[in-house]
């Protein structure tokens, strides 16, 4: 998901989308280390929703900077040139279904996440349950998790979720990764239909549980959400220094 356009972190974001956006000395951009997971664990087909304004970015970038390793990569475009235009997470993943004629089974991931842990462990855990699996971490500080979708278990079963809440009730939030069986694809439309929030995916899994069984899947590791100028730069600065260590 790379169709938003970042107004928290202007006025970078006015020239460049944030997936792109450098990370560490080398200068490699955000997308480029997830993009390095997914074709790790095995993922050949990649979907990558973007804006009108940006669309030119990402395929020139993917043209010069991407070394693909065999991954078949499209582009959707999501016709939006300012904020107050944008589709929102979850329309634009039903749109993104649509349009990339997407018949299979899903992994959705925030374009402006970074981790070190593997969605080779989310995949084996939805292999082995079938269900809706939504990738968890404890960011362990409820100011931080405000900010986030936070969620309750019972075992590996998500009992509850909430986008943002004032009063957070766990630390426990969504990373941004989600895993959706080809069964329910038709889920998005049928939220979108009956007048739902089209923005934030937690409004969906928040929606999703009261309909079915929706697990949870913990990592632990490091997982930054690039949602400000003050964690880009913490974040950029972290990278930088692992790559001189190395």
């Amino acid at each position: 998901m790379c169709g938003g356009f970042a107004t928290r972190l202007e006025p970078i974001t006015y020239f460049i989308p944030k997936p792109l956006l450098p990370i560490g000395v080398g200068g490699k951009p955000i997308i480029e280390y997830i993009l390095d997971d997914v074709i790790a664990s095995g993922i050949k087909d990649v979907v990558i929703t973007a804006n009108s304004k940006f669309i030119n970015h990402f395929e020139y970038w993917s043209k010069h900077r991407l070394d693909g390793n065999g991954a078949r990569i499209k582009f959707v475009v999501e016709k939006t040139m300012h904020n107050n235009e944008k589709f929102g997470q979850v329309k634009g993943i039903s749109h993104a279904i649509e349009k990339a004629g997407i018949k299979d089974d899903i992994i959705v991931i925030a374009g402006d996440n970074l981790f070190d842990f593997s969605i080779k462990d989310i995949i084996s855990h939805f292999e082995r349950t079938k269900r809706p699996v939504v990738g968890l971490y404890d960011i362990k500080s409820k100011d931080l998790a405000k900010k986030l979708g936070v969620v309750e278990i019972n075992g590996t079963k998500i009992t509850a979720f909430a986008e943002k809440p004032p009063e957070p009730k766990s630390t426990l939030i969504s990373t941004g990764i989600y895993v959706i069986p080809k069964e329910m694809l038709g889920k998005f439309n049928e939220y979108l239909g009956n007048g739902k929030n089209p923005d934030a995916i937690g409004h969906f899994i928040e929606w999703l549980i009261t309909n079915t069984e929706v697990e949870g899947h913990v990592y632990s590791g490091k997982w930054h959400d690039i949602g400000t100028l003050e964690i880009y730069r913490q974040v950029f600065d972290e990278y930088s220094a692992a790559h001189k260590q190395g």
